[in-house]
């Protein structure tokens, strides 16, 4: 069988181009993947390494900016003083006494400008109140607890009524010309009228008249802090008091008023008088008061927030003739509600209470009173 039949040979022919055809797609594959493998990998690389540079190159930018300005703030921390290092340094003991006294004036100065834009609006007052007035005359000491009525009004005049069980038994008034006291209580009823005096004449009357010295409209007018102080002032600290307090506290406004000098001393907390002392041409005192509790008075044409502030208690010594006198007011306003001009007016006064003896009195030179004239109806 020297030659195969040609059947068999076209079989070999079909299976080996069969298993070349699979030979060759084995060997294409793998020649591909390994291809696409090392492409891959090596694409790959490249990138990763671009990314990897740019990143780089990035960072060291941002490094090279926070460095930059590291470097800056170092130099310009080397080139200026620091704050913190160096503490300022503390003024010299006599400067700061200095300070303190130029503090403490300006505060003032505030106080003065703040009061008399209140007193501006307290051009009229009026109020009930209690009084306890402790005096002493020709009869001797006298203590007498009473309800009363005050009016004050511009001009210098004023009027105190002070009553008992609904009965007048004092009235102490003024016209800014005159002033008077009815003493109502006593037997004879007496008027004792005190010509010439004004309203800055504060105090008349201590020597020898207690009782008008202390309630006088002028006088209580300035001793219930409703004077406005003079543009001409000084201030002077206050002898004996507590070193503690505020330098503002510590010191009183000196002005002239008349031929007296009148001295308020402030509240540190409210900027409010606190104390007022008159004193005469010699410089002795006359009369004080201390004032306390102050409330909001209503005014007309003002609105609350602006009522100005009147002292509820007024303490008020006549050093002189050795009378006091302690005034509660009940709710001060600072309007008309129930006064009247006939509250001013001494002839109807007189016509009113018909007293039983007229005295008149007169200031002398040194400010003192003395009688003039007396007399009966």
């Amino acid at each position: 069988m020297a030659g195969g039949s040609p059947g068999r040979g076209r079989v070999v022919l079909v299976v080996g181009l069969i298993v070349g055809l699979i030979a060759g797609l084995i060997a294409g594959l793998i020649a591909g993947l390994i291809a696409g493998l090392i492409a891959g990998l090596i694409a790959g690389l490249i990138a990763g390494l671009i990314a990897g540079l740019t990143a780089g190159l990035t960072t060291a930018g941002a490094a090279a900016r926070v460095a930059t300005v590291f470097l800056a703030g170092l130099l310009a921390s080397c080139s200026q003083p620091s704050s913190v290092s160096v503490p300022p340094a503390a003024p010299a003991p006599g400067n700061a006494q200095a300070v303190a006294r130029e503090d403490a004036a300006a505060r003032i100065a505030g106080f003065v400008a703040g009061h008399n834009a209140r007193v501006a609006r307290l051009e009229t007052v009026e109020s009930r109140g209690s009084l306890e007035l402790r005096y002493r005359d020709a009869d001797g000491e006298h203590f007498d607890q009473c309800e009363f009525d005050v009016f004050l009004a511009a001009g210098g005049r004023g009027a105190l009524r002070a009553t008992k069980l609904g009965n007048n038994f004092l009235w102490i008034g003024g016209d800014g010309v005159r002033g008077w006291v009815f003493r109502l209580d006593t037997e004879p009823t007496l008027l004792k009228v005190y010509d010439h005096v004004s309203e800055h004449d504060l105090g008349q009357g201590a020597d020898g008249a207690g009782e008008f010295a202390l309630l006088t409209p002028g006088t209580v007018r300035a001793l219930a802090g409703l004077q406005p102080i003079a543009e001409q002032n000084s201030v002077r600290p206050v002898d004996g008091a507590d070193p503690a307090l505020p330098a503002e506290a510590r010191s009183e406004v000196v002005y002239q008023s008349g031929g007296a000098t009148v001295c308020v001393r402030f509240g540190a907390t409210d900027g409010l008088p606190a104390s007022v002392r008159v004193l005469d041409a010699r410089g002795e005192l006359l009369v004080s008061s201390t004032l306390g509790e102050y409330v909001p008075a209503q005014a007309a044409n003002l609105a609350q927030g602006a009522w100005p502030r009147l002292p509820r208690r007024i303490e008020i010594v006549a050093a002189r003739a050795d009378g006091r006198a302690t005034l509660h007011l009940d709710e001060p306003i600072a309007m008309t509600k129930r006064m009247k001009p006939r509250f001013f007016n001494l002839e109807e006064l007189t016509a009113q209470f018909r007293p039983d003896r007229v005295e008149h009195a007169v200031a002398a030179e040194d400010g003192a009173i003395e009688p003039a004239s007396g007399g009966g109806k």
